[in-house]
């Protein structure tokens, strides 16, 4: 995961801001809405699948058939943040000042913010893509304070 691995996604993202640049408020809404809807735990079926098709790479790595759910999860949750991550810095970088408005731009500072104040240093320890996923927090920080 990072910029510059996959060229099409980083395209997505440009024409996203590009959108946000007339339609701010509509973008960023729709970006945490999908985040909130990636809450859902992975179907039995994507289980059943991940677990038929790669069962021994799944014994290699240690998963077991009633952890698969946990780790499978665990991906989701850690690929849905980076991509909301990405999206919203995208759109930060493509608007001008006061684009989020007061409420919008308090809301994304408390929800960013939000992870920094309980970090799990275990996992950023042990994880590097929660550590990339902080780093991107840490950036979109960042575009926050640039506009707001």
């Amino acid at each position: 995961m990072g910029p510059r691995v996959d060229a099409k996604f980083d395209d997505l993202l440009q024409s996203l801001g590009k959108i946000a640049q007339k339609h701010t408020k509509p973008v960023v809404d729709s970006v945490m809405r999908w985040r909130k809807s990636q809450n859902d735990s992975a179907s039995q079926d994507i289980v059943r699948m991940h677990m038929a098709q790669s069962p021994l790479s799944n014994r290699v790595a240690g998963i077991r058939g009633p952890d698969a759910p946990l780790v499978l999860n665990e991906r989701k949750s850690l690929a849905s943040i980076y991509i909301m991550c990405r999206s919203l810095i995208s759109v930060l970088q493509s608007i001008g000042k006061d684009a989020l408005g007061e409420a919008m731009g308090y809301s994304l500072e408390e929800t960013t913010f939000e992870q920094f104040r309980k970090p799990d240093l275990k996992l950023l320890m042990q994880s590097a893509n929660h550590r990339i996923n902080a780093e991107l927090y840490a950036t979109l920080l960042g575009h926050i304070a640039n506009i707001r």
